[in-house]
């Protein structure tokens, strides 16, 4: 194992336990200070993060750019110093930290016995969601489709935090499909963050923001071969120390019987209900990653 990761480790446990060990307001205003610091300095996360909100906001001033690019910094700083705390949670505390609103409704799709696609964008805390519905849902146990970290260490560690009510992690790899339809036909709801670029030999090219890029056939393929429900799902700060995770109502599938199109078509939709989520809530979601590249409608690489 990498040197550097154990270095990574040790720097992570250290962090955690001098954040548990400070006043919430204490630790969340280094936190800010140290997300604005990083925004400050520059790099390629905050040259991806302002070339993807000039095309979400092309009338917007590169001020008022900068200012959602920083809240969202700040955000994610306040999301890990979360995710640290959670662990030390009973059932009480999560559910004194974080509300669900939607979830009887959720609780009767699921009792047709079909499972359900949680369509789910990076915004917000969203393990404390995946967290509290393993709580809230012991007889219909959560999955999640996760890419795993490089440091297997602190991998390790999220991994038993995401898990340590029940929920199955299904790593993101080319038996992911047959494990998610396992899922699926035990009648359980399976989280699926597509919100992100997808490779090309996987994808199909849709609008985002107006503007096509390469995003994941899964969740519509999935949706189509099983005739399973998507539903948005997604977990917002609303109060510095609450989070509420919302459950729309399932997106409405129509199908031509051409598969091709109606995998697009479902896709476009898709990415309609992210960039809807996103709108709403454009300081926490994670821009900081080349949703547009190779996309049919840029003439130039806007990463570059």
């Amino acid at each position: 194992m990498k040197f550097r990761y154990r270095i990574e480790f040790w720097a992570y446990l250290l962090g955690g336990a001098m954040l548990r060990a400070l006043p919430l307001r204490t630790s969340q205003r280094l936190a800010a200070a140290a997300a604005r610091a990083t925004f400050r300095l520059g790099g390629k996360r905050v040259r991806w993060t302002l070339a993807n909100l000039r095309l979400a906001y092309p009338d917007a001033t590169e001020g008022e750019l900068s200012e959602i690019g920083r809240k969202s910094f700040v955000h994610f700083a306040w999301n890990a110093i979360d995710i640290i705390r959670a662990e030390k949670w009973s059932d009480e505390d999560l559910r004194a930290h974080v509300d669900i609103v939607g979830l009887e409704e959720l609780r009767k799709l699921l009792d047709q016995g079909r499972g359900a696609l949680l369509l789910t964008p990076h915004v917000g805390c969203f393990d404390l969601g995946l967290r509290l519905f393993s709580l809230e849902l012991p007889d219909r146990l959560p999955a999640a489709v996760s890419r795993p970290l490089k440091n297997p260490l602190i991998a390790r560690r999220l991994i038993g935090f995401r898990t340590g009510r029940g929920a199955e992690l299904i790593p993101h790899k080319r038996v992911t499909a047959r494990r998610m339809l396992r899922v699926l036909r035990d009648g359980r709801p399976i989280s699926v963050m597509s919100d992100q670029y997808s490779s090309r030999s996987r994808g199909v090219f849709v609008p985002l923001f107006g503007v096509r890029c390469s995003s994941s056939a899964g969740p519509a393929t999935i949706s189509l071969r099983a005739n399973v429900p998507i539903v948005v799902c997604y977990v917002v700060r609303d109060a510095p120390d609450h989070h509420a995770v919302y459950i729309s109502a399932p997106l409405e599938i129509r199908t031509s019987g051409d598969r091709k199109r109606d995998i697009e078509a479902v896709t476009a939709q898709c990415n309609a209900a992210f960039e809807e989520v996103i709108r709403r809530h454009p300081e926490q979601w994670l821009w900081g990653h080349r949703r547009f590249r190779h996309s049919p409608d840029l003439a130039v690489d806007p990463y570059r």
